[in-house]
């Protein structure tokens, strides 16, 4: 978009002043602003479906995190991480296995993550049509 400005800026003149030009500026601004509206960014539903995505992705790699990190399960702000991890991962549990608990929970969370974000984005995606 940035560009397609900069090249309206500069054109010469003559031809802004020619008969012709005038037909041809009408048809590139509505071409312009299909343009726009088509590839516009997200409505407030679409947004919304994103947000979402997001979110469950970063719950799922900050539960990641903690586990490689050693935190306490104890403690109430990683036990509801962990527990919200558990839940949101659960269609994704035996994907991968592995005799390493740790190594089998990354395994299994990051693919649950890439799929959320990938449904989120392509359902964020169908919204905005």
């Amino acid at each position: 978009m940035a560009t397609q400005i900069w090249r309206r800026r500069r054109r010469p003149a003559a031809e802004a002043t020619a008969p012709t030009a005038a037909v041809t500026d009408t048809r590139r601004r509505r071409w312009d602003t299909t343009r726009v509206r088509r590839f516009q960014r997200h409505d407030g539903l679409s947004a919304f479906v994103w947000l979402v995505a997001w979110t469950i992705t970063l719950v799922l790699l900050f539960g990641i995190a903690l586990t490689w990190g050693g935190a306490n399960p104890h403690n109430n702000i990683v036990h509801a991480v962990l527990r919200a991890g558990t839940w949101l991962a659960t269609p994704f549990h035996d994907v991968f296995r592995n005799a390493d608990a740790r190594k089998e929970l990354t395994e299994n969370w990051l693919f649950a993550a890439g799929v959320y974000l990938v449904v989120g984005r392509v359902l964020a995606w169908l919204l905005r049509w």
